[in-house]
């Protein structure tokens, strides 16, 4: 037996494919350094991500806000914490797409879920434009009954606790809602 490979040395087979594939490994770092070092590199991606949120990239995996959405298993708590972190996520990037008020209907979700409802609602007022974090104080009554409907009898035997914070929007807010709304005032 001769050491050929369709008439050519094995070896030489070899080295010609070790330089071409190190040759094709180098035409891609080069054109991916030259791609990301354009000076309109980062426009470029922002507008791609833009018109993906506009022309419904974020809502083909955007769930509703209506309470629509597939409930995770109460007794899961990876299943939960799931839930919790893709409520917040998608709260954001509506908010930030301009969506209040959908935006708002996920955070109020997430507080509803958080076990430290006070913690987390300190930490969006901090975080949220005094409008966002207004729209999301607004939904808070309405969600509890909306997870409820969403988990069913599961939710009412997890937690029989009322909210720690109602405000239906009529009148001035609680003490504990104005004291937020004052510490941001403080922020600016």
């Amino acid at each position: 037996m001769t050491d050929t490979l369709f008439g050519f040395n094995k070896s030489n087979v070899v080295l010609a494919a070790g330089v071409a594939g190190a040759a094709f490994l180098g035409y891609c770092i080069y054109f991916d350094h030259k791609r990301i070092n354009a000076p309109d590199y980062k426009d470029k991606i922002r507008q791609k991500r833009r018109a993906q949120a506009g022309s419904g990239g974020m809502a083909a995996r955007r769930p509703p806000a209506g309470g629509n959405e597939m409930a995770p298993d109460v007794t899961d708590p990876s299943q939960m914490q799931r839930f919790f972190l893709q409520e917040v996520q998608l709260g954001e990037e509506l908010m930030a797409a301009g969506n209040v008020e959908e935006g708002a209907v996920h955070i109020a979700n997430a507080v509803m879920l958080c076990g430290e409802s006070q913690q987390l609602l300190s930490i969006f007022q901090q975080t949220l434009s005094e409008e966002q974090f207004r729209a999301v104080v607004q939904q808070l009554p309405s969600t509890r009954e909306r997870l409820a409907d969403m988990f069913g009898a599961r939710a009412d035997e997890a937690e029989n606790e009322p909210p720690l914070v109602q405000y239906l929007g009529d009148g001035p807010p609680p003490a504990q809602i104005q004291e937020l709304i004052d510490d941001t005032d403080d922020l600016e």
